[in-house]
């Protein structure tokens, strides 16, 4: 009985330490610069975007699949924020007025990942994907933009680098469609920086 439980104990070490050689797993944070890309403004309408930073944490995971190339799914939570200003009826008068949009989503990129460039003591890298965004909650005064879409699908890239087990990349994400029913073309435009720690793995 000993001699199979240390048999067990064996296979699981070896199973993983074999696993290793192909994938890994860490963690992530870091902050982002949002714009709504506004688009079909009606004539007449005076409708302007400013962007506003927000942050990030998760995990990634990455599983090697061949040569320089590894597949990288992501998972981390996002606070994104948007300024948008409009002119509006006060009284007799327009006033210019200003609101900001908030949004709290759960984003999962599933990128492909591809080591440019090995410096022997760190490595240059590029990455690329779609990003199945899920909003979780939504701020803001401007009619309309808070009955926001439940799903939204973006497109990510970036370059970055690495050394140890550490990471640090920028990337660019490209909204793919309308984040909520108002009749203003909106998709959302994310510049994002961040930095990430391997627990384990290649």
């Amino acid at each position: 009985m000993k001699k199979a439980i240390i048999l067990i104990a064996i296979t699981l070490v070896v199973s993983t330490l074999s696993a290793q050689d192909r994938i890994a797993i860490g963690l992530k944070t870091g902050f982002n610069s949002t714009k709504i890309n506004l688009s079909d403004i009606p004539d007449g309408e005076t409708i302007k975007n400013e962007a506003n930073s927000g942050f990030l944490f998760g995990a990634y995971g990455r599983l090697r699949l061949i040569g320089n190339l590894t597949f990288q799914p992501e998972l981390y939570y996002a606070k994104k924020q948007s300024d948008i200003s409009y002119m509006t009826q006060d009284l007799d008068q327009m006033v210019n007025a200003n609101e900001k949009i908030t949004f709290h989503t759960w984003d999962i990129p599933l990128l492909v990942n591809l080591r440019l460039l090995d410096l022997k003591v760190a490595s240059i890298y590029g990455v690329a994907g779609p990003v199945a965004s899920f909003n979780a909650q939504t701020k803001t005064d401007l009619p309309g933009y808070d009955d926001v879409e439940t799903a939204n699908w973006t497109f990510q890239a970036g370059a970055g680098l690495e050394f140890w087990r550490l990471t640090a990349d920028v990337r660019y994400e490209w909204g793919m469609k309308d984040i909520s029913k108002v009749d203003i073309g909106q998709k959302t435009d994310v510049l994002t920086f961040s930095l990430g720690f391997k627990l384990f793995g290649i």
